[in-house]
């Protein structure tokens, strides 16, 4: 019986250092096709190029830098033509001397500098259109970087789980080897039955979070994401800018800059509606027939302009301007309110980064490296018979439990990097 045990235990022990660690390269059976493989580099510019709201953007920016050349150009003028004076008895244009054929040219001159202003008005808009695509660029960057990041850690994640599910079935079987030889009680072969089965259902939860993830990185990056194979070594990402942070250069800012140059436009185009608009028309008319005295008939030359009076303004232009007023301060409360939340935004990130790192070391120095051990001395106590089965599930719970935390905060730490970089921009 003592021998069969030690040969029993020398299985199993074989077995727990064969497992032991942490994540490594699994062995892929021969002739296994590997998938197009997909880097975070890849994926980001894929999802820039396959964007429509960045295009849109872009567009809408050019639109309305066209429509600014057109909006500080003069109205096209108008011709007329028409008969004056055309007698209805006879329809004769020489029986009476003010009939005239009459052709004239009229050109109309908007209020002051109104062209002016709606032109400086359409290019606020292309400033903050192209702001938002800008935005939108680094938004999306950021999102790609954080579901890029997520479905490397349900990958490892599945790789450690898959490691120790290898391992605790070996451990099911010897259990129920050494119980059915009485050697081990019934607790713990139900023991580990159990923790074999909240393996099972951990990575089928695995599995639905790869699905999920990958789902989310189709939408952004398209069909490519659904199956490509994802480097488990974790991408680096560009220094953070945290030493020299302008908010005023932010793309959200530069969006709130451009709506309140526009409602100061506003304000600029409605005083210019206390001044008057002016036409002005030059004319000839064509006259047919003789005088009494056999002279032919003279033509008529005309010149005419007119212009509005803004007599009473305080029912129409004061109002315009007032409610221009109300509709400026209200961008710049606007403005003012986006910087807030976008320093709030940092500080909070930030500090979440600062606070992640610290974690990383402390887990990296030494909870790492005391699971480890811990799990090797509760297997080298069972070896010698000092320690119990339940010790030793407990030591390989919780070192893979601190793999999988280990592996959490890695991505935490860089996803709230990608944050940073798209609130603060990267270091030159």
């Amino acid at each position: 019986m003592s021998i069969c045990k030690d040969i029993v235990n020398a299985t199993f022990i074989a077995g727990l250092c064969t497992f032991s660690g942490v994540v490594s390269a699994e062995v892929l059976p021969t002739g296994t096709i590997l998938a197009e493989t997909l880097t975070l580099q890849q994926a980001e510019q894929l999802a820039l190029e396959r964007d429509t709201v960045i295009s849109m953007k872009r567009a809408q920016s050019q639109a309305f830098l066209d429509k600014s050349v057109a909006a500080d150009t003069l109205p096209d003028p108008k011709l007329k033509l028409g008969l004056l004076n055309y007698p209805t008895d006879t329809f004769k244009r020489d029986q009476e001397p003010m009939t005239q054929t009459r052709i004239a040219i009229q050109q109309m001159l908007p209020r002051g500098d109104s062209l002016e202003i709606k032109s400086k008005r359409m290019r606020s808009s292309s400033q903050q259109n192209s702001a938002a695509a800008l935005n939108r660029e680094k938004m999306l960057i950021m999102q790609v970087r954080k579901e890029y990041l997520e479905l490397v850690y349900w990958l490892r994640a599945e790789q450690i789980v898959t490691k120790n599910k290898n391992l605790f079935k070996q451990l099911v079987r010897i259990t129920q080897s050494q119980y059915a030889a009485g050697m081990q009680n019934q607790q713990d072969v139900i023991r580990a039955d159990l923790e074999l089965d909240m393996l099972d259902d951990r990575f089928d939860s695995i599995k639905t979070k790869q699905q999920e993830i990958r789902a989310r990185l189709v939408k952004l990056v398209g069909a490519k994401a659904f199956n490509a194979q994802v480097d488990l070594e974790l991408p680096e990402l560009a220094s953070v800018n945290l030493h020299a942070l302008d908010l005023k250069t932010h793309p959200i800012i530069m969006i709130e800059d451009a709506k309140v140059d526009n409602r100061q436009y506003g304000i600029d185009l409605a005083k210019e509606s206390y001044k008057p608009s002016w036409m002005f028309e030059l004319g000839y008319g064509f006259r047919d027939g003789t005088n009494p005295d056999g002279s032919d008939r003279a033509d008529f030359a005309s010149a005419m302009v007119s212009f509005d009076i803004p007599l009473f303004t305080e029912d129409k232009q004061d109002r315009q301007v007032a409610a221009n007023r109300k509709m400026y301060q209200a961008s710049m409360d606007a403005r003012e309110e986006t910087i807030r939340q976008l320093q709030s935004e940092y500080e909070q990130t930030r500090a979440k980064w600062d606070r992640l790192q610290e974690r990383l070391l402390r887990y990296e120095k030494t909870i790492v490296p005391q699971s480890r051990e811990n799990a090797k001395a509760a297997l080298y106590a069972y070896q010698s018979r000092r320690g119990d089965f339940t010790s030793l599930m407990r030591a390989r719970i919780t070192e893979l439990e601190t793999n999988l935390k280990h592996s959490r905060l890695q991505i935490n730490y860089r996803q709230a990097q990608a944050k940073l970089l798209y609130l603060a921009g990267e270091a030159k």
